[in-house]
C-alpha cells in the first residue's frame, strides 16, 4: 500500500514536471519565433517607431488573423508580407500568442493641439465607439488605436482612403457593421475631424 502511494506520488511529479518543462520550452519557442519582429515592433512588441504599431497586448484571435493575411497576400504591406510567408500557421499563432501575453506599452507622446484633443474626443464618441470601444483601448475583433503613434495611424487612414486597404476585407465585420464603418469615415471627413481624431488616440496612454 505505502509502496503504491509512493509510486503514485513519484509518477504524479514527474508527469507534472513533464509539463512545466513542455510550458517553458513552448515559450522559449515563441520567443525566439518572436525575436524577428522585435526590429520594428521593439522588445517585447512595443514600438519606438513612428510608423510600426505596438503590438504588444493586442487579441491574440485578431494580430494571428492579421500576420496570416500578411502572409497569404489579403492585406497590403511593404515588407510583412515578404516577412511572413517564412512561417506556418502553427508558428503564426505561437508569435501572436507571445505578443498577446505582453501589457500593451505606451511610448509617451509630447505636442498635441489641446483644443483638437478634445474635438477628437468628441467625434470618437459620435463616430468610432462602435468599433474601437473605450477611446480605443478595447482589442477584441480590432486593433488597439490608443496610444499608437501618429504616423502610424495617418498611414493606416491614408490606406483605407486610397483604397489601399478595404473595410469590406475584414472577415471580423457582418454587413451591416462594414456598411457603418464607411458612413462613418466619410462623416469623419465631411467634419474635417480626421486629424483631430487621430491626435486625440495618439494622446492616450
Amino acid at each position: 500500500m505505502r509502496k503504491s502511494l509512493t509510486y503514485a506520488l513519484a509518477a504524479g511529479a514527474l508527469f507534472g514536471l513533464m509539463g512545466t518543462t513542455a510550458a517553458h520550452a513552448s515559450d522559449a519557442e515563441a520567443s525566439m519565433l518572436a525575436n524577428t519582429c522585435n526590429g520594428c515592433h521593439g522588445p517585447d512588441g512595443t514600438s519606438f517607431g513612428p510608423a510600426s504599431p505596438t503590438i504588444a497586448g493586442m487579441n491574440k484571435l485578431y494580430l494571428a488573423e492579421a500576420l496570416k493575411s500578411y502572409r497569404d497576400g489579403k492585406r497590403p504591406s511593404t515588407i510583412m508580407g515578404r516577412i511572413m510567408k517564412g512561417y506556418d500557421d502553427a508558428e503564426i499563432e505561437k508569435i501572436a500568442g507571445h505578443f498577446a501575453s505582453k501589457p500593451f506599452g505606451r511610448v509617451a507622446t509630447t505636442g498635441g493641439d489641446a483644443a483638437m484633443i478634445a474635438q477628437g474626443e468628441k467625434l470618437t464618441k459620435d463616430l468610432c465607439e462602435g468599433c474601437h470601444e473605450k477611446d480605443g483601448y478595447a482589442n477584441q475583433d480590432y486593433p488597439v488605436l490608443a496610444g499608437q503613434m501618429m504616423p502610424y495611424l495617418s498611414n493606416n487612414l491614408a490606406d483605407f482612403e486610397s483604397g489601399m486597404r478595404s473595410i469590406d476585407d475584414n472577415p471580423n465585420m457582418s454587413d451591416k457593421e462594414k456598411r457603418k464603418k464607411k458612413r462613418s469615415l466619410s462623416d469623419l471627413k465631411e467634419k474635417g475631424g480626421v486629424e483631430a481624431v487621430l491626435q486625440f488616440y495618439a494622446s492616450r496612454k
